[in-house]
């Protein structure tokens, strides 16, 4: 049974109330009861029933006389609506637009650490929550002046309405809390993937096979569903130039669909890397012809996908790729070296394919 409790939500707040958003799934928006958002920051920093308690009843007393400085230092921030990012213990304030994208760079534990200092459109107010648990509440003023004071709660019912929202998935048990009893539950503890808890498993094994194709990645290369910061990240030093593209998104050398294949010049490429991307592809198998066509003579392609895994909309999820599958996909290509890697019920099928031809 959970003793202790943590936030894990991403929440957008608008003119029309505060609505929960799923890290899965960005497009499913679910309404909450106007305090909630504010319930939700104060388990950012106290995680025991008790203390959140005795933090929520002094907030609420204490409200009125801190919102008006606290909308106005927030009021560069909020439009029409604004995204609220409640996890891993910080307070992030974006655009709705940004969520999906504040979800995926906060669970990369190689990017989390600079997320509210280098991320643009991403706010870190963890420090201002920290002395004053109101940033949700401040942004709910701000967007709809003249909203409900929050009710005064019971202790008996402030701990019904936290087991509501741990049912809900949006409150979860801390790093190191979790106890025998927390497992009787229908949905995991971190809904993205184990990034919010530590390094998931998926980055354990694409770790060994970036190891593997290191010194093959080489030349002119693109990274489909990445970033250009990826070359440092896996070290690929042999790259001549290091290409990203993706469907939408900053600082990238290709927004495009790689279902088309006018998205990239034919025979421009050395490399081609995509790593957990084809599952996301309505058609695949358009995809790696694409992928073939942009390649030079002798080129190659790195390419890695899950087939145990649970539904992730970002922006779809179609498939699950077997290794068989894996080596038809990729028939076209004359050389091609497969790994598996995971137990027998969980793998990950990763495949190499060259164009040995002159």
């Amino acid at each position: 049974m959970t003793s202790s409790y943590t936030s894990h939500v991403g929440l957008v707040l608008n003119r029309q109330g505060a609505f929960s958003v799923s890290a899965s799934d960005p497009s499913q928006w679910r309404i909450l009861e106007p305090h909630v958002p504010s319930v939700l920051e104060i388990f950012t920093h106290h995680h025991s029933l008790a203390d959140a308690y005795h933090v929520y009843e002094t907030t609420r007393q204490s409200r009125t006389a801190s919102l008006s400085t606290l909308s106005h230092l927030l009021a560069e921030m909020v439009s029409g609506q604004a995204a609220l990012l409640l996890v891993k213990q910080k307070v992030l304030v974006c655009a709705p637009d940004s969520l999906a994208q504040a979800y995926v760079r906060l669970a990369d534990t190689h990017s989390a650490p600079e997320i509210g200092d280098k991320t643009p459109g991403i706010r870190d107010l963890t420090t201002m929550s920290k002395t004053m648990p109101l940033v949700a509440a401040a942004l709910q003023t701000k967007l709809r002046p003249g909203a409900e004071e929050y009710p005064a709660l019971t202790l008996e019912e402030f701990r019904l309405l936290v087991e509501r929202l741990t049912a809900e998935s949006l409150l979860t048990v801390p790093i190191g809390a979790i106890d025998f009893g927390d497992f009787k539950r229908p949905v995991p503890f971190c809904p993205q993937f184990g990034g919010f808890r530590g390094s998931p498993v998926d980055r354990y094994y694409l770790d060994q096979f970036v190891a593997e194709i290191r010194s093959e990645v080489k030349g002119v290369t693109l990274e489909i569903g990445g970033s250009k910061a990826n070359r440092e990240l896996y070290n690929f030093t042999n790259t001549t130039s290091y290409l990203a593209m993706d469907l939408q998104g900053e600082g990238l050398d290709i927004i495009g669909d790689a279902h088309d294949t006018k998205a990239v010049d034919e025979s421009s490429l050395d490399t081609v890397v995509l790593f957990n991307v084809l599952e996301h592809c309505e058609r695949p198998w358009v995809v790696v012809d694409n992928i073939y066509q942009w390649l030079k003579p002798r080129g190659e392609v790195f390419c890695m996908v899950p087939n145990a895994q649970r539904v992730h909309r970002l922006p779809q999820d179609y498939w699950r790729i077997l290794p068989d599958a894996m080596n038809s996909l990729f028939a076209r290509f004359a050389q091609r070296k497969l790994y598996v890697y995971g137990i027998r019920s969980r793998r990950w099928p990763l495949i190499t394919g060259s164009l040995p031809r002159s």
